[in-house]
């Protein structure tokens, strides 16, 4: 399982029965409009690009190079124009909010190593091995504190005690991994930081 389907379990364990044992899965609503899901994938898909691009230091035109990847982004997932009339305006505001956020990261010692890094972990099970997967966000470095693992949030992002009970487990199991030495190219080393990066757009843009 998945880092996100093992929160599936906890909260839902019937769910898990039903996508993995009886193969079932909901049809998509017929002509839906994009909905939060879809933005949030968009906004995920442009910052991946972005951070491709500057990992290791912003441009000087940071803000604007950013802007032209998600004007690209959103013309291949071809956003319909009254879709992308509420959500443009969001993800411009997203878009300065993100860059003075990385600018102020960077210079107290941060640095990216890591988006849309695929992970895994094998763990001993009564029936056998168990082979938990993840797909982190981000992982950034601080050569003096160590790993700190990412999660973008478009929605609601989990509440502190969620996460310490682990009801959202989502940030401490991808953790596991990276301790673990279970992300391809990321040495094993502590995990100092579990970072919800909320990125809506609104009022307060992050």
């Amino acid at each position: 399982l998945s880092v996100t389907q093992v929160e599936h379990w906890i909260r839902d364990p019937y769910a898990i029965y039903a996508r993995h044992i009886l193969r079932l899965d909901p049809l998509p609503p017929i002509d839906a409009e994009p909905g939060a899901a879809d933005r949030g994938i968009i906004i995920h898909a442009v910052l991946h690009e972005f951070l491709g691009q500057y990992g290791d230091a912003l441009p000087g035109n940071a803000e604007r190079r950013l802007l032209e990847i998600g004007h690209k982004v959103f013309d291949d997932f071809q956003v319909p124009p009254g879709v992308d009339a509420f959500w443009w305006p969001r993800f411009e505001r997203i878009a300065g909010w993100f860059i003075e956020y990385e600018r102020t990261r960077r210079e107290t010692g941060f640095r990216n190593v890591a988006a849309e890094r695929k992970g895994k972990m094998v763990l001993a099970g009564l029936a056998g091995p168990f082979t938990l997967t993840a797909r982190a966000d981000r992982i950034d470095h601080h050569a003096d504190i160590g790993l700190s693992v990412m999660d973008y949030k478009t929605g609601q992002e989990p509440s502190w005690p969620q996460v310490k009970t682990f009801l959202a487990p989502q940030l401490p199991l991808e953790a596991a991994i990276a301790e673990a030495g279970g992300f391809e190219g990321i040495d094993k080393e502590e995990v100092a930081q579990f970072v919800y990066l909320k990125l809506t757009g609104g009022r307060e843009p992050g």
